[in-house]
């Protein structure tokens, strides 16, 4: 018994002591797609290679074995074959790896046998594993993370065939050490076509075995928009289309990868053809450092590709400071004054929220009242929306503004002064304390208060084709281990910018991505320092993230430490 522990054991540290390694880096945000010159952090595959099952080896160490190859098969090029050696052979063949991924807390390991047990008396033993679930990812590589992880029992039955033990009885999916998870798979943004331009791509993270993720991203990009972005972006990819050949792999030299797709894509006007070409690119060429061209061919025919000019989600303005009144730009770690003058006269400004497109400039007035600051000189502060308790105000690239409406409801004052109610189903009975809408105006993260304490959700904004929103797909959870979140917005391509208070005031600043947080291994992350903050803002920049503190002190976070920029601030908001 000594050595069977022994022998398990070492499989859990030999797992333990692989060292998990990569990130998303950003790619260019407009024009063609091409090479940036920003930090990259270089994704790097380490190869774990696992080994089958030793001869005579006790019903622990198959399980303890087993649970090690399943891991390492996420880099290895024998895959899954060599975890199927420590199964029975019908079971080989039906076990399935990809139904389920669960990430745990700690290494997986074997509760010891019951002393009664006497293994040269039986042929038939159960083990159970003990795992703390984090977090999950589906066959389609989609990541959520685990509200309230608990302590689960994974059954394992084993059973003698011939001389040797083998597994006869498990549940589909893999269990996968947090600290091992990033190592192991590898977060890779695809991206679709906003449902109203062609050329505005929207981002999606999903999390892909390093062995094949480039196979699995093209084949993800081919089936088209995952269910929460359903409506808000399309594909231009024909039905049926597929992977030809199935693997994805540089051509030559210059790393050109030749996607050779099935009939279908012949079909595909030429302007599709070079945004579906660019989508690719993208996604192919995240943690490169350089973009990676991207050929098309139908079976074995190439296609002719132009360069799309397509945009990726990205906030162009500088954030913008109220203060005595008068308005700052944020430029380079100080203020400057604004050349926009705005008329505050006979309101009280809460929040704050500026148009990417520079107006309508418009602030909360107490807590019940949004109004359009940024007006000819002489009309003065105009309502757009008015109700208790409004949250503070989002304005969408096309120049409407949301907030929060009744029980369930979104309020949205569009750019023609019309007012809008949304009502989705999955809101249904809830209070909205936030919202928030992306810099390409196809997603939105809403904040709000449910039985069990407040949730942050997003999901795709549907419009119609004059661009105002009509109603919103179904939403993905994010951060659901972050308690107490009362305010979030939009701070990457795929990640959010959270503000936590609990019940004794004190304040917190997370970051949390929308499908996992690329970097970090899927997980949210808390920023050190400052307990006083009263407003957050962030935007898809460089710029990074800003509060203003109970004091009025607007401080700015650079890898993880608050600098100081302004005192006595009242507000602050990027355009968004």
């Amino acid at each position: 018994m000594r050595r069977a522990a022994n022998a398990a054991a070492a499989v859990v540290i030999a797992l333990l002591g692989a060292v998990g390694l990569g990130a998303c880096a950003q790619i260019p945000t407009s024009g063609p797609v091409r090479v940036g010159n920003a930090p990259v952090e270089t994704q790097v595959d380490i190869a774990m290679l696992p080994q089958g099952p030793t001869p005579g080896a006790a019903p622990q160490v198959i399980v303890s074995g087993f649970l090690g190859a399943a891991v390492a098969a996420a880099t290895s090029p024998k895959e899954f074959q060599t975890a199927r050696e420590y199964l029975t052979s019908d079971v080989a063949a039906t076990w399935d790896p990809d139904e389920a991924v669960r990430v745990v807390r700690e290494a997986p390991m074997p509760e010891p046998f019951e002393e009664a047990v006497e293994l040269g008396t039986t042929d038939t033993i159960e083990i159970v594993v003990r795992a703390t679930t984090i977090a999950t990812l589906d066959s389609a590589g989609a990541y959520t993370e685990v509200g309230s992880p608990r302590e689960v029992g994974y059954r394992f039955t084993v059973v003698k065939v011939g001389s040797e033990w083998r597994i006869s009885a498990l549940d589909n999916g893999v269990l996968v050490p947090a600290n091992l998870f990033a190592n192991q798979y590898r977060a890779t943004r695809l991206f679709f076509p906003s449902a109203d331009d062609d050329n505005s791509l929207v981002p999606d993270l999903r999390w892909f075995p390093r062995r094949s993720w480039q196979t699995v991203a093209v084949q993800q990009t081919l089936a088209g928009p995952p269910e929460w972005l359903q409506g808000a972006t399309q594909s231009l990819v024909p039905e049926g289309t597929q992977l030809a050949v199935q693997a994805v792999q540089g051509r030559d030299e210059a790393d050109v990868v030749a996607i050779r797709l099935s009939e279908q894509i012949s079909a595909v006007p030429a302007g599709q053809r070079a945004v579906i070409a660019a989508q690719l690119s993208a996604t192919l060429s995240e943690g490169a450092g350089r973009v990676i061209p991207v050929e098309l061919f139908s079976d074995q025919n190439r296609l002719s590709v132009e360069a799309a000019d397509v945009d990726l989600p990205a906030t162009i303005a500088q954030a913008i400071v109220l203060k005595d009144d008068r308005l700052y730009r944020v430029d380079d770690g100080r203020l400057v004054e604004h050349d926009m003058t705005i008329d505050l006269s006979g309101t009280d400004p809460t929040a704050l929220a500026v148009s990417p497109g520079t107006t309508p400039i418009v602030v909360r007035n107490g807590d019940d009242q949004i109004v359009n600051v940024s007006l000819d000189e002489g009309d003065g502060p105009v309502p757009l929306l008015e109700g208790p308790d409004l949250a503070a105000p989002s304005v969408d690239k096309f120049g409407n503004v949301w907030t929060s409406g009744g029980s369930g409801e979104l309020r949205v004052s569009t750019s023609t002064l019309d007012e809008v109610t949304i009502e989705p189903e999955w809101l249904k009975g809830r209070k909205v304390t936030s919202v928030s809408v992306s810099p390409e105006g196809a997603r939105i993260a809403v904040v709000s208060e449910t039985p069990s304490g407040r949730q942050v959700q997003v999901a795709g904004i549907v419009r119609d084709a004059e661009d105002t929103p009509v109603s919103l797909a179904a939403a993905i959870s994010v951060a659901a281990p972050v308690a107490d979140v009362v305010e979030a917005r939009w701070t990457g391509l795929t990640a959010l910018a959270l503000l936590t208070r609990n019940s004794e005031g004190a304040s917190s600043v997370w970051t949390a991505g929308v499908g996992g947080l690329a970097g970090t291994g899927g997980q949210s992350r808390q920023l050190p320092g400052l307990t006083d903050v009263e407003q957050i803002a962030a935007g898809v920049t460089d710029q990074g993230i800003l509060v203003v503190t109970e004091d009025g002190d607007l401080e700015h976070e650079e890898t993880g430490v608050w600098q100081p920029i302004a005192e006595d601030v009242d507000l602050v908001a990027y355009p968004g």
